[in-house]
C-alpha cells in the first residue's frame, strides 16, 4: 500500500488506530513526513487475536508542515546575522 502527497505543501501524517485493536493491526510507519508528489510505502499488519468479522476503520491525520513566516520572501529572523 502506498500513501502520496498530491498537494504542493509538504505534510506530515499519522496512522491513528483505535485502542482496542492495537495489539491487531499495525502500521510501518506510523508516521512520517511527505514532500510534494512524494510517495511513501506503507506495510499494514493484521493479526487476528479471536475467529470473528473484523470492520476495522483506521484514520490518518495530514497536516501542513509549511511555514509561511519562514518561506515567504524577504524572511528576516532578528538576531540571525
Amino acid at each position: 500500500m502506498q500513501v502520496k502527497n498530491e498537494s504542493r505543501i509538504p505534510l506530515q501524517y499519522e496512522w491513528k488506530v483505535p485502542e482496542k485493536y492495537k495489539n491487531e493491526i499495525k502500521f510501518a510507519p506510523t508516521k512520517a513526513f511527505l514532500l510534494p508528489n512524494e510517495e511513501c510505502k506503507i506495510v499494514a499488519t493484521f493479526t487476528a487475536l479471536k475467529k470473528k468479522d473484523y470492520h476495522i476503520n483506521v484514520p490518518i491525520y495530514a497536516k501542513n508542515i509549511y511555514d509561511h513566516v519562514k518561506n515567504s520572501v524577504g524572511f528576516y529572523n532578528p538576531g540571525s546575522g
